[in-house]
């Protein structure tokens, strides 16, 4: 993976997106939103978005040969909500959901299980208040198993009764570990890499071939998205949480993210005025 941590590393990435833009080249600019746009916070509300991103976002959504969308394995209406730039491409649930300009898409599969997962959203809430600090968060096609405040000693008390509603009501889902989060989602066979590739075919058919896209994430579930990407497009992995990315540069943390999306803001906005 090539490149430092530092600025002059955003300056070269800049650098990379500015020349593609020149010479009427379009840009697809996909992030993730927890950790890539806002930094994590102890509670799912409390990762805002800061208005001087927003005002970046919107800056570069304006742009006529510019595409921003978000992918995140937050709900898709709360994604909306968090991130408020009009006319940008939204990808909820890791990309079961897909709504921007002039697209639509629900993951059939995952929609023909929105009852299973209500019916284990309520038995784990009924659950949840028997052991300190556990706290569950129902998405349209999935649900998140919240831990970062329960006690060492009671982390197996999670499992066990997240297991219990599970087999209870649940049937083809994966269980998979983010950063202090039990996430429970249908097994449909669709990833961010998927979800990425959708959303760049369905641009491609309005910007035609002089297409570059932009992606950033900061946790495994990026991984897919930087492999299927690879080797065509401009891959940040934010921050160390996954020391063998397969993404094609890498940023310090948030922080780096926010001088990244300044500086293609600026230059990009200058240029095209």
């Amino acid at each position: 993976m090539p490149g430092g941590p530092g600025g002059r590393d955003v300056d070269r990435i800049a650098d990379l997106v500015l020349d593609r833009l020149a010479d009427d080249g379009h840009l697809l600019l996909l992030t993730d939103y927890d950790g890539t746009l806002a930094p994590i916070a102890s509670e799912p509300e409390a990762a805002r978005l800061p208005e001087a991103v927003r005002a970046d976002l919107l800056a570069l959504a304006a742009l006529p040969r510019v595409q921003f969308g978000v992918v995140s394995g937050r709900d898709l209406q709360n994604l909306r909500t968090l991130v408020a730039v009009p006319d940008a491409i939204y990808g909820g649930c890791y990309g079961l959901e897909i709504e921007g300009p002039g697209m639509r898409f629900v993951h059939p599969d995952a929609e023909a299980q929105v009852a299973s997962l209500d019916a284990i959203s309520r038995e784990l809430a009924l659950r949840a208040p028997t052991v300190p600090g556990m706290r569950v968060e129902p998405k349209r096609f999935g649900l998140a198993v919240h831990y970062r405040h329960v006690a060492a000693d009671l982390m197996e008390r999670v499992e066990t009764e997240t297991a219990r509603a599970i087999q209870k009501n649940g049937s083809r889902l994966k269980i998979f570990h983010g950063q202090q989060v039990m996430e429970i989602q249908p097994q449909v066979g669709w990833t961010k890499g998927d979800s990425v590739l959708w959303i760049r075919d369905v641009v491609r058919r309005t910007s035609g071939d002089r297409l570059t896209v932009l992606y950033m994430g900061d946790d495994w579930t990026d991984e897919f998205a930087f492999q299927a990407l690879e080797g065509e497009a401009l891959t940040i992995s934010v921050g160390n949480l996954v020391p063998a990315s397969k993404a094609s540069h890498r940023v310090e943390n948030v922080a780096a993210v926010r001088e990244l999306l300044a500086t293609i803001a600026a230059r990009a906005c200058t240029e095209d005025a």
